[in-house]
């Protein structure tokens, strides 16, 4: 199961695993988190225990989001998968990461 939850307002914590299965829940939980949130959010994804692909179409739908509510986003703890799948789609610039290794 996966699951948004505000840990602050201006902080989210994603968990579980993000999959074709999960994803249209998250998405719509972050939507609904991020429209109501504060002028800058945080979106911490190290609690992400498996992602691919449909967890990169969720971070630019909630870009997406944000950009309408003039928000701004910031994903931090984003598992080195999901970072090398945002590099190799070109999206490292658009997407706003903090780009360190999620390994210990």
């Amino acid at each position: 199961m996966s699951l948004v939850k505000a840990i602050t307002p201006d902080r989210l914590q994603v968990s579980g695993v993000l999959d074709f299965n999960t994803v249209a829940e998250v998405r719509r939980q972050g939507e609904i988190l991020i429209q109501s949130g504060p002028e800058a959010i945080e979106i911490d994804f190290s609690g992400v225990s498996r992602s691919g692909s449909p967890a990169v179409s969720v971070m630019m739908c909630w870009l997406r989001t944000a950009r309408a509510s003039d928000k701004q986003i910031r994903y931090t703890g984003v598992p080195d998968i999901l970072q090398n799948i945002i590099d190799v789609s070109g999206l490292r610039e658009l997407l706003s990461l903090d780009y360190k290794s999620s390994n210990p």
